[in-house]
């Protein structure tokens, strides 16, 4: 299923989130980018778009196509950046400037929707399973093998979807008791 106008307005989006900060790290690369110190912030907001064009049939391939052609030309427009690369690598500890973070998301999303998706089969298959067991339905028993297979890929689900809980901050002082 190809692009449409919409899929690749997303994608251009996602894209410029680090062409930004790629385009202020040029400008100064001794100092580098705050841009890019911060791109992780827009971390949870492109992988849910893209697991959006995940759901709609997009792959992987038509993905990487369309990021890797915006890429070209962003490169292509820019001259020799080798050194720029080296200096990115230095200071953030990944290439920016052949997008490596992009490309990581789009990869990411795509192991997270996977999960994601075989978690949900495996729940049904579950329920149904415990559903027709309690109904009396003569099924033999799961082996062990199946059970620690459907607990792992539930753990994966559930271990992606689980938010950070806050911590409570205690007093940390200790009451001093009066004596009588």
């Amino acid at each position: 299923m190809p692009l449409t106008s919409y899929d690749k307005k997303v994608l251009s989006s996602i894209f410029m989130i680090e062409q930004e900060g790629v385009i202020d790290f040029l400008d100064n690369i001794v100092e580098g980018s705050d841009i890019l110190l911060e791109i992780d912030d827009h971390t949870e907001d492109v992988t849910f778009k893209l697991q959006k064009l995940y759901r709609k049939g997009k792959t992987m391939r038509e993905i990487m196509d369309y990021i890797n052609s915006l890429i070209t030309e962003f490169l292509s427009t820019n001259g020799d950046l080798s050194e720029a690369e080296v200096q990115s690598e230095d200071l953030y500890f990944m290439d920016h400037v052949n997008f490596e973070w992009t490309k990581n998301i789009i990869k990411e999303a795509k192991q997270l929707e996977e999960d994601t998706n075989k978690s949900k089969k495996l729940k049904t298959w579950e329920h149904s399973y415990k559903k027709a067991v309690e109904s009396g339905v003569n099924i033999q028993e799961l082996d062990e093998s199946i059970k620690t297979l459907i607990t792992k890929h539930l753990r994966n689900m559930k271990g992606a979807k689980m938010k950070k809980k806050k911590k409570k901050k205690y007093n940390t002082k200790k009451k001093i008791k009066k004596k009588s």
